[in-house]
């Protein structure tokens, strides 16, 4: 394999007819204005969100040598991409986020300069996902490109993006390791004699295995009593071993690392791995990264390894899409359990968005079904937010299907909104649901929580529940000695926290949470809490260089290794004569000493408030100790409170809600049949006499819909522009839109 990733050019195309290029005739483009880049590249910056069109070019000599395959390898390029070798077009792949491969040998020339044109697009298609998300579609070869340089005959690197070797393994009811081996081969194999040889080795790297059968035939192999995969307490890996061999000569080789696990899920008792039960204790993240966005790199990756072993979590969930190979590696040699998923996030009835979408749930298997972390399939992310209907429950029924015709050693997932109904068909599709929930943020109190679970699992008790995401935003500016919603202090989300992680953690029946998310994360529509063009619910900060105060609490409650963390640090000025002093410890004793006095404390749960603490004016240095561990911070007692600490909404008064008391006006504000601030954008965009309207109320409002070409419903879209409308003209332009028939 050849890393390819060195000397392109890249050059933005604007919005161009994309579904219209079938030969580089098609765009017209000065290649003169390229600029050199290396990848992974992404076109994105937060001054220009650019969505549109742009175009790639490499050349370069190919200098092997006669009687070669050649395979072009794109580990992502996002998000609807095709691909010119010498101006032959030798093919497209819809979707941002999963491998794919072309067989070019017959469009090189060897010895002599080949040209690749890679043309992308990041814009919202109607076909292809996610058509919609509260995260930033970023553009660009923002992963590795390989060139792969095999025989005539050789393991398939098209199929699906895959090596070609699709390897399965499950534990049997007496214990016995079974690996299940589907190779995939292309080349011209009559009357060749086309062997392939199979080894296993050991988590030692001794071989257990050897094996030489038919090259394209399928194989069952039985290791007797392997060493399991056991998460975090032993990542037992194997690793396998496939040459190709024809006419005696080794013509191919693939490598996998595989391990052996079961999983099971039960309504009443949770989760388990191996037979033994296991309570997950996750945190979410996306893939992005502060500077580089989208095209993150290996110190990138281990950085979030290093973070999420930290803090003691024992399973990520990868979202909202599928992530890079060399996480799912990390997650395989770090015993962390993992939900991955496709970028399923808005259902249409449109068929094509039905099949570009078991495609892509297809890619996310095959390319990662060797992966022992990998515990859940995840089919769909928030899809009721648009609605429900019986065509719906048919694809998602689709998706589940297609789960278990490919992998049935996993547990096929989904992730629903808390709007939907416990006795929705939604809960009854996949073998485990989980709610993204989010009481006493964005509705109801914190308590809500517990009621919400425990009418879900008394109305479903054998629905395994999970609590796939929670969280609030917090910006590390502000604070606060009575934290309340929406102040977005960081002492209010490490009272959210406090208050809500115990709730899901006593249930046994709930198999497990994930922290919605484990880092602040790029979202181009958000401008919320201070902090624009992010979501802010991170327990780091996007540059990973600060952890808050409540990634210190999930720390107390999930790590083994001895810490002692005093809270509040950075809400330095404070006016009150005496506050609460938190730390956050795994330790079960705590002594605090402040100002010559000590005061001493007991605790199961990792938090200690110690209340009451008095403040001199001035300086104040607080200690905390737990035998060999502690901490230090100063706070100084001031005369008045600090203004900076204090968030000021701009527009606090705008939401949709607050419009209607009652269905009937409701019903009024927003016709059926009518256009509304409830449309998506996408439908809007599509109605002439709707844009005028909207080019009307707001120049910079058009422009982002035109850029973005988002389907999240437009109201949404005005919530993030709260500094430049108000509430009155959001109404005003709600009822023009009204007067537009659909």
């Amino acid at each position: 394999m050849e890393c390819m990733n060195l000397g392109w050019e890249f050059l933005k195309l604007g919005q161009v007819d994309f579904d219209q290029i079938d030969c580089v005739e098609a765009v017209s483009f000065d290649r003169n204005l390229f600029e050199k880049v290396d990848l992974p590249h992404t076109w994105y910056s937060e001054e220009n969100p650019y969505k549109g069109s742009g175009v790639y070019r490499k050349r370069m000599v190919l200098s092997y040598e006669e009687g070669k395959r050649i395979f072009l390898n794109f580990q992502a390029a996002d998000r609807w991409c095709k691909v010119f070798v010498n101006r032959c077009l030798i093919g497209e792949h819809k979707g941002g986020y999963s491998a794919f491969t072309f067989d070019i040998t017959k469009y090189c020339k060897l010895g002599e300069e080949n040209e690749f044109l890679v043309f992308l697009d990041n814009r919202s298609w109607e076909e292809i996902s996610p058509l919609t998300g509260d995260f930033t579609v970023f553009g660009g070869l923002y992963r590795d490109v390989n060139l792969i340089l095999t025989e005539k005959i050789c393991f398939d690197r098209s199929y699906y993006g895959t090596s070609g070797l699709i390897v399965r393994t499950d534990v049997l009811e007496d214990g016995t390791g079974e690996i299940r081996i589907e190779p995939h081969l292309c080349g011209d194999k009559e009357g060749k004699t086309v062997l392939a040889k199979y080894q296993v080795l050991s988590p030692k790297k001794e071989i257990v295995i050897c094996l030489t059968q038919e090259g394209d035939h399928t194989c069952r192999v039985e290791i007797p009593n392997p060493v399991l995969w056991k998460g975090k307490k032993k990542a037992a890996l194997y690793t396998l071993r496939a040459e190709l061999i024809a006419e005696g000569r080794t013509v191919d080789r693939v490598e996998l690392k595989i391990g052996f696990r079961s999983v099971f899920i039960d309504g009443e008792r949770g989760f388990f791995l191996n037979g033994e039960h296991e309570k997950l204790h996750g945190v979410a993240k996306h893939q992005d990264y502060d500077q580089v966005f989208g095209a993150a790199r290996q110190e990138h990756w281990d950085q979030d390894m290093r973070d999420i072993l930290e803090i003691g979590a024992n399973s990520v969930r990868l979202s909202h899409y599928q992530h890079p190979q060399k996480m799912y590696e990390l997650c395989d040699e770090n015993g962390l359990i993992v939900w991955a998923e496709i970028p399923m996030l808005q259902m249409t009835e449109d068929r094509k968005v039905f099949d570009n979408a078991c495609s892509q749930l297809t890619e996310l298997i095959l390319q990662n079904i060797h992966h022992p972390s990998i515990c859940f399939w995840g089919v769909q992310n928030e899809i009721a937010m648009f609605g429900e209907s019986r065509k719906m429950y048919e694809q998602i029924k689709g998706l589940a299907d297609l789960v278990k015709r490919l992998d049935k050693s996993r547990i096929c997932s989904c992730a629903n909104l808390y709007t939907v109904k416990n006795d929705s068909p939604l809960n009854k599709l996949t073998q485990a649901v989980g709610y993204n929930i989010y009481f006493g943020w964005y509705y109801g109190e914190m308590k809500d929580s517990e009621a919400f679970v425990e009418q879900f699992h008394k109305d479903n008790p054998d629905v395994p529940l999970g609590i796939t995401e929670y969280g609030v935003d917090c910006n590390l500016a502000f604070h606060s000695e009575e934290p309340k919603v929406k102040d977005y202090s960081e002492e209010f989300q490490a009272l959210y926290h406090e208050t809500v992680y115990p709730i899901f953690r006593d249930k046994e029946y709930i198999w497990g949470t994930y922290v919605w998310n484990l880092y602040n994360f790029s979202s181009e529509i958000r401008d919320e809490g201070g902090i624009l063009h992010q979501n802010g619910k991170g327990l780091i900060t996007y540059d990973r260089k600060i952890k808050k105060d409540a990634y210190y609490y999930y720390k107390a409650q999930w790590s083994q290794e001895p810490f002692v963390k005093i809270a509040q640090s950075r809400f330095v000025k404070r006016a009150k004569e005496k506050i609460c002093v938190t730390v956050y410890s795994n330790q079960r004793e705590m002594t605090l000493y402040v100002n010559g006095d000590c005061f001493q404390a007991h605790s199961k749960e990792g938090v200690y408030h110690f209340d009451g603490i008095s403040l001199r004016m001035g300086e104040n240095v607080v200690l905390a100790v737990s035998g060999q561990w502690r901490d230090e911070a100063v706070f100084y007692r001031v005369a008045e409170a600090e203004s900076s600490y204090v968030f000021v909404d701009p527009n606090p008064g705008l939401n949709v809600k607050n419009w209607f008391t009652d269905a009937v006006e409701e019903e009024k504000l927003f016709p059926k049949g009518r256009f509304s601030v409830r449309d998506s954008c996408k439908d809007i965009l599509e109605q002439d006499e709707a844009m005028a309207i909207i080019e009307e109320f707001s120049l910079v409002l058009a422009r982002q819909m035109r850029q973005r070409q988002t389907s999240l419903p437009l109201e949404q879209v005005l919530r993030y522009m709260k500094k430049e409308v108000t509430d009155e003209q959001c109404r005003e332009l709600n009822k023009r839109l009204t007067k537009i028939a659909k």
